[in-house]
């Protein structure tokens, strides 16, 4: 299953059963929500939310600094409380209405009742200062995400929101229903996607693989271990690679509307057309698909 697929699923709003592990609900009385716990390298820190922003940045020490602050629209601040599960070495906290509301240990939050017109309505903004080494996972319903520092691994969801992430030594997934989405100085495999909105990664380590369904796609890699499969495609805009200097893949480009230029020497297949691009780069391997409904498609030799 694509993982990409499998990251939405971290924050669901719909009905769901009875949960199956009991939980206890916290911090109702607080208009700001704090604790702080231990997590060593490698352990998880799992934040979700119904609404508003998440911050995480790097901290020193073996410590996780949580800061939850709700704002209410309609309601009181009692109306949101917080389901919080320490476990396997890390810790999940998230955000929630009723004691029914479902937060299970890996962050997937969802609830239980239609709320209606009347319901209380608030956001709660979470910033988080993480130790070295943990693993993030980060999800809202409507909200900007922000997670920089040096984790081994990222999963960041947002249904509405930009997502920004920087200085992650793992693999990075990301998805926006509707958003801008950078990621910065990533080592490792990146998946990104948006519903609506630019696509921007900046690599040392390859594979990426990248979607939007409206909006530019710009990649760059310095380096990339062997001819792994890449895609990368947009319902409407450029699609800009910059790949590392002795690449080789199986090249499929396309776009209904553009031209497709290649920095790369390539041995092509079929007839040549200004609007696709099929052939082999290098000594071929892996395939490169690069696909964009309205937009130019350009391949370039990093520098």
């Amino acid at each position: 299953m694509n993982r990409l697929l499998v990251l939405t699923g971290l924050l669901a709003l719909t009905a769901a059963p009875t949960p199956a592990l009991a939980q206890e609900v916290v911090g109702r009385h607080d208009a700001t929500f704090t604790i702080s716990e231990v997590v060593s390298r490698g352990g998880w820190v799992r934040i979700a939310s119904f609404n508003g922003p998440i911050d995480i940045a790097p901290t020193r020490g073996d410590r996780v600094e949580i800061r939850a602050t709700k704002t209410m629209r309609r309601g009181s601040v009692e109306d949101i409380g917080f389901v919080v599960r320490r476990e396997d070495g890390g810790v999940t906290v998230c955000a929630v209405y009723d004691d029914a509301d479902e937060c299970d240990r890996d962050g997937h939050y969802r609830g239980h009742r239609d709320r209606g017109n009347r319901a209380p309505q608030g956001r709660v903004e979470f910033v988080v200062r993480v130790p070295d080494g943990v693993r993030i996972r980060a999800a809202s319903g409507n909200g900007d995400l922000r997670i920089g520092g040096t984790s081994q691994e990222v999963e960041a969801s947002t249904g509405n929101g930009r997502i920004d992430i920087s200085g992650s030594t793992g693999e990075v997934t990301a998805s926006t229903g509707n958003g801008r989405l950078t990621i910065a100085d990533a080592h490792g495999q990146v998946e990104a996607s948006s519903g609506s909105g630019d696509v921007r990664v900046v690599t040392s380590d390859g594979p990426v693989s990248a979607h939007t369904g409206n909006g530019d796609i710009e990649v760059s890699m310095a380096r990339l271990d062997g001819s792994p499969d890449m895609q990368f495609t947009t319902g409407n805009g450029r699609v800009t690679l910059e790949l590392p200097e002795g690449y080789s893949a199986d090249l499929d480009a396309t776009t209904g509307n553009g031209d497709v230029t290649s920095d790369f020497a390539i041995r092509t297949r079929g007839r040549l057309e200004h609007s696709r691009l099929r052939g082999t780069i290098g000594n071929g391997g892996g395939r490169l698909s690069i696909s964009s409904g309205n937009g130019d498609v350009e391949i370039r030799r990093r520098p």
